[in-house]
């Protein structure tokens, strides 16, 4: 899959062309692209692909669904492409666009790309495969990913912080450098650990200390200062949001603290979004394995959502004669 950070000028050309926004991979932070990268991966195991002709990139093919939301599936007979798609069958990103038919839906699905261009009729020389029923006006999961990594790395650098922090537990302040001395002394004292140490012993008989308290100190207080406890739970609970977002299992309380209703409402908006890439999906699928005699099929990760993938099963034993 395309580091959508670290592009070449071919790549940056090709979101251009996809018209995917400039601001979702120029300019971001480390904590952003960890983020980003990370959660694209989450993503890019929830749906698994077969029956894919032979000779499509199976990388770039989930890159464009992912990022573009949609590809043209077509045919061709140059020679040079052949390689590219069993029986001259290929697919690219492009932009879907043309007049708009009596449901205000696009007509011509252009493709700019090095080695081929065209403006394909939908549905006569083109199929559309799309992740969402909205994807035409958004860009994929773009939107989806942004939102979390944003999060997700601004409270990274929280806890950068914090651990940073933690690291000056004491300030301390003296009055001359025979003070000063005698508190490097004490503190190294205290770090060979020694449970006890008396300063007034380590004057050697100077009179060094004009009044009663001699020393001002700060003491960093751990149970309010320190909060990279609470960031981490943090992190965690939005990374949990994202999960159910797209429909990853999540750790959840125990079911016995749940009553019936709350389970089955919690499972369901966890469900909600992959089972509409799902069934968008299969219904571009139906028009492109009749049109071009393929038999392309999706699942859903069974591993990652075993109701979904339960029902899935069930529907396809029914549809055997």
């Amino acid at each position: 899959m395309f580091d959508i950070f670290n592009l070449t000028n071919e790549q940056i050309s090709l979101l251009e062309n996809m018209q995917i926004p400039s601001t979702y991979y120029n300019n971001k932070t480390i904590e952003y692209k960890y983020w980003f990268r990370s959660l694209m991966h989450k993503i890019d195991s929830a749906l698994v692909f077969s029956g894919l002709p032979e000779g499509w990139n199976n990388d770039f093919f989930m890159f464009c669904l992912w990022i573009r939301g949609y590809v043209a599936v077509f045919n061709s007979n140059r020679s040079d492409l052949m390689r590219f798609g069993k029986n001259g069958i290929l697919f690219q990103p492009c932009i879907a666009g043309g007049e708009l038919d009596f449901y205000y839906q696009p007509s011509i699905a252009t493709i700019a790309n090095p080695h081929y261009e065209a403006a394909l009729k939908i549905h006569d020389e083109c199929e559309l495969l799309k992740l969402t029923p909205d994807c035409f006006y958004k860009c994929g999961v773009l939107d989806i990913i942004d939102f979390y990594a944003s999060k997700l790395a601004e409270i990274s650098k929280s806890i950068d912080m914090g651990l940073i922090n933690a690291k000056m537990p004491m300030i301390l302040t003296a009055s001359n450098e025979a003070q000063s001395a005698t508190l490097k002394k004490v503190y190294d004292k205290v770090q060979r650990g020694e449970s006890l140490v008396i300063y007034e012993d380590l004057f050697d008989g100077d009179e060094i200390m004009p009044r009663k308290d001699p020393f001002e100190f700060w003491n960093n207080d751990f149970t309010k200062t320190y909060l990279v406890t609470t960031l981490l739970e943090d992190m965690q609970t939005i990374l949990n949001s994202f999960y159910n977002e797209i429909g990853l299992p999540v750790a959840v309380e125990k079911k016995e603290r749940l009553i019936t209703s709350e389970a089955e409402f919690t499972k369901a908006q966890s469900q909600a979004r992959i089972a509409c890439w799902y069934e968008t999906i299969n219904e571009c699928l139906e028009l492109i394995n009749k049109k071009f005699n393929t038999n392309i099929e999706v699942t859903i990760n069974a591993s990652e959502n075993d109701d979904i993938s339960d029902r899935e099963r069930t529907e396809q034993g029914n549809k055997k004669p």
